[in-house]
């Protein structure tokens, strides 16, 4: 993903809310985000982080019990602001309820960054700052540039400490929010032909 980019002042005169920013007109291809009365615009990230992204999914999917569902790129409330997390794991029935626009932290268990070349502070640092703020017990952070590096972390007295690290040829094996093991080298590169 490439630099985030902040919206000009004279745009949107008003502190931006979340009623604005679900307003807002066609996103022409890119992710809105709310941060402390700020809209943040981004482009849509690029094919590998997106196929990331997909192949996590299918990963999350396959462990996690049924009440709960890997989704991508959500729309996630935390108190006035709106953040879009790559992947995020919540219950199925908050992902699906009836005319929501968004899911709340209480419902999310585990929310995913991909990292890629370009990536500003604001999602290195900030992001995992705000979710966690917001309660959410589980982050992860998957670095492409990295070959690549997943780290997962814990939400412990309000800050997530680091429980696994992996890379490609390793297994990272989490117990919490659910079993789940894979080589971060499956999210990468082109589809593995069979035998």
């Amino acid at each position: 993903m490439t630099e985030v980019l902040a919206m000009p002042q004279d745009v949107h005169s008003e502190p931006w809310t979340i009623d604005d920013v679900l307003a807002a007109p066609p996103k022409n291809g890119m992710r809105y985000e709310l941060i402390e009365g700020r809209l943040v615009v981004s482009p849509v990230p690029p094919p590998p982080h997106q196929a990331a992204g997909k192949r996590l999914i299918r990963i999350l999917d396959s462990a996690a019990p049924r009440e709960l569902e890997a989704s991508p790129e959500t729309n996630l409330r935390v108190g006035a602001d709106m953040f879009i997390p790559d992947v995020m794991v919540a219950k199925s029935e908050a992902l699906f309820a009836s005319g929501s626009m968004y899911v709340a932290p209480e419902d999310v268990l585990m929310v995913v960054e991909i990292i890629s070349p370009g990536n500003s502070t604001f999602e290195r640092a900030w992001k995992p700052q705000q979710y966690a703020k917001g309660g959410i017990p589980f982050y992860m952070e998957i670095e492409l540039p990295a070959g690549p590096r997943v780290l997962a972390s814990e939400l412990r007295d309000g800050k997530y400490e680091r429980v696994a690290e992996a890379r490609a040829g390793e297994t990272l094996k989490l117990a919490e929010p659910f079993p789940v093991s894979f080589d971060p080298g499956d999210l990468v590169g082109p589809r593995r032909s069979a035998g």
